[in-house]
């Protein structure tokens, strides 16, 4: 049974970060070991919350805990999403290059969480310049949004073509693009960059989603991953599983988790569609 070392943002009510991932790890056979990067009562854009960041010295002083106790020798990959400064980008880059000197087959998977349109940035820059700079270089795998993938690349990403090309000038091992622009108006794809190939998986343009979809196409992604699935075949999965929570979350702000997991866990594949792509 594979263990994630995870870093993300937890919320005591709903299904954002990894009070979505950790579950759908869980699900999935999965054994997670889960830092918490900031605690929320629930998400920023309801009218009420209460928040406070774990400071990375605490972190660290908890990872220093997991190792005294022999635990970290446990860890087959790591997964980063919500790091709110610098610090905390700085403290997950040391802790995937520690792990790796005792493991190089660790696997590191990076959620970019920056922004998204129309807003843009909502971290610091100074964070979103060190996760560009310092963890996107360690990763196996990079699950950006559109916003964040134009942002690491430094380009517009106004179709699937260009969200190709985006993801290959992050020059990773392996990028994952959700919700890129599908061939019309009506149409998403999530868009699976992997050396020199490409998928697209193109779902359905929806009016609302409830917050919280990238988080756990992400997790479920890099779950089927370790799951010993082709990265076709995970893209496929991820993408059922993601549509099926939609599609029983419809009318609710909040994805619909725990009653759908019988849907989402082990889905039918849905339908994936090679890419022409040039060679670098």
């Amino acid at each position: 049974m594979p263990t994630i070392l995870s870093l993300s943002s937890q919320v005591a009510r709903g299904h954002v970060g990894h009070s979505a991932a950790i579950f759908a790890w869980q699900r999935l056979g999965i054994e997670v070991v889960a830092l918490p990067t900031i605690l929320l009562s629930n998400r920023p854009d309801y009218p009420h919350r209460a928040a406070e960041r774990i400071r990375p010295e605490f972190l660290s002083e908890m990872v220093a805990a997991l190792d005294a106790n022999g635990w970290l020798g446990e860890i087959d990959a790591v997964f980063t999403g919500y790091l709110p400064s610098a610090a905390h980008v700085a403290l997950a880059a040391g802790l995937v290059d520690r792990l790796r000197a005792a493991r190089p087959d660790l696997l590191y998977g990076c959620d970019p969480i920056l922004g998204d349109e129309p807003g843009g940035l909502y971290i610091a820059e100074d964070a979103a310049n060190a996760m560009r700079d310092t963890l996107l270089p360690l990763a196996d795998l990079v699950t950006p949004n559109r916003f964040e993938l134009g942002w690491l690349a430094g380009e517009g990403v106004r179709s699937a073509e260009g969200a190709v090309r985006a993801a290959r000038r992050l020059a990773r091992p392996m990028v994952l693009a959700t919700s890129a622009p599908g061939d019309s108006t009506d149409e998403l794809t999530n868009l699976l960059v992997e050396r020199g190939k490409a998928w697209g998986a193109v779902v359905a343009r929806r009016a609302a989603v409830p917050h919280g979809t990238g988080d756990l196409v992400a997790a479920l992604f890099f779950g089927h991953l370790l799951r010993s699935r082709p990265a076709p075949e995970a893209l496929a999965l991820a993408t059922a599983g993601i549509e099926a929570v939609i599609d029983a979350s419809e009318g609710r702000e909040e994805l619909n988790l725990i009653a759908s997991q019988e849907s989402w866990a082990a889905p039918g594949p849905w339908p994936v569609t090679p890419f022409e792509v040039d060679a670098p």
